[in-house]
């Protein structure tokens, strides 16, 4: 069915890429410290944790059908614990900028996987320039060389394959969240950080031994902020999301996330801004605008 994006929406979505956004300087702070896989792990364990205390203290209903269970299971693992995983063992292999271009494509995965999928989802000719426009401002922002730092041979293939196989499953994710007509409450959330949780720790014991063990305070602050913010929050924000608008219209956060750490880096630390950022940030604000307007609505392709 139709739906109009409203003000709401909107504030959804600068809470998504604020919270998301967030997670690079504290990735960054506990890699120091941490395996990739102890602080997948580390950050969904937390996150469930805040989001189970909130969902007690607000003495809300919990759904235990069998039905709601298997949604949790699956929701955590393609949505959380696979990809979280995944990608950082991929990104062993590849620069950042590469690495960055591939998450960018996220949205353009997810207008695919809805076109087929999804009832009034159908793809049309503004919807995807909007999309376009938005990975292009991607490319800017990363830089046009790292297109040509993409491999079709050795360890940095396997890295990009696993970086992709990332997002596709977010967009699988994504994709089963509106499906399922998950509720966004705090309640189901965190039933889904709980099996992500429960499936990333398990993974990570049998990686390596517990690896969280008498680390500095900064790491351990590091990764309390990644369960607060960027998994516990913004999961519940996303879920808000998808439920109220449309995989598609959630998934162009991901090309506003890294513009966004840029953005964030510059006023907290003094970085250098280049053009680039701008330009992206227009392009792809420019994207979103030409994807959503309602004058444009044109004769779905077949």
């Amino acid at each position: 069915m139709p739906y109009r994006v409203t003000a709401y929406d909107w504030l959804l979505l600068a809470g998504l890429v604020t919270a998301w956004g967030s997670s690079f300087a504290m990735s960054k702070v506990a890699l120091e410290h941490v395996a990739p896989a102890w602080i997948a792990a580390a950050r969904l364990c937390i996150g469930a944790g805040i989001l189970v205390l909130v969902a007690l203290l607000q003495r809300a209903e919990w759904p235990t059908d069998r039905r709601s269970l298997a949604m949790f299971a699956w929701l955590g693992l393609v949505g959380n614990a696979a990809p979280f995983f995944i990608i950082t063992w991929g990104m062993q292999f590849i620069t950042s900028g590469v690495a960055g271009l591939l998450m960018g494509t996220i949205p353009l995965i997810v207008i695919v996987m809805a076109h087929f999928l999804l009832p009034g989802e159908r793809l049309n000719p503004p919807r995807v320039a909007g999309f376009i426009l938005g990975f292009i401002g991607i490319v800017v922002l990363m830089g046009p060389e790292n297109l040509i730092n993409i491999k079709a041979h050795g360890q940095e293939l396997i890295g990009e394959l696993a970086v992709v196989l990332g997002c596709m499953l977010y967009g699988i994710n994504a994709i089963s969240a509106k499906r399922f007509g998950l509720r966004g409450t705090v309640a189901s959330s965190a039933g889904v950080l709980v099996a992500g949780a429960i499936l990333a720790t398990t993974g990570a014991l049998l990686q390596s031994p517990f690896d969280l063990h008498q680390k500095p305070a900064g790491t351990l602050l590091a990764l309390f902020g990644l369960g607060l913010i960027p998994t516990g929050i913004a999961t519940v924000l996303w879920f808000k999301a998808v439920e109220r608008t449309s995989p598609t219209f959630t998934s162009m956060s991901n090309y506003l996330v890294p513009v966004y750490a840029l953005l964030f880096g510059a006023f907290l630390l003094g970085e250098h801004v280049g053009w680039n950022v701008l330009v992206a940030l227009l392009l792809i604000l420019c994207g979103i605008f030409l994807s959503r307007m309602p004058s444009l609505r044109l004769r779905p392709w077949r």
